[in-house]
């Protein structure tokens, strides 16, 4: 699993326990990718991507098959 630098410097400015939320739900996106989208939007380079919403927060991921990764790209507060 791959997470960009930009989601690590956002989940630092989270509670532990948010952390802990999203650390989980990060491992099981990973094991089963195809259960956990809720929607696709594309991303500035045209990739579609997908989004699962959890615990308030979206979570934009893409399976690249190309070199076998599972990405987070993106982390933000979901829209309530």
């Amino acid at each position: 699993m791959l997470i960009a630098v930009e989601v690590l410097d956002f989940a630092t400015t989270l509670t532990r326990r948010e952390q802990e939320v999203l650390g989980k739900r990060f491992r099981e996106i990973r094991d089963h990718p195809h259960l956990y989208s809720d929607y696709r939007e594309s991303d500035s380079e045209g990739r579609s991507l997908d989004v699962h919403v959890h615990s308030g927060f979206a979570i934009h991921f893409w399976e690249d098959g190309a070199d076998r990764h599972f990405k987070i790209l993106n982390l933000c507060r979901a829209d309530r």
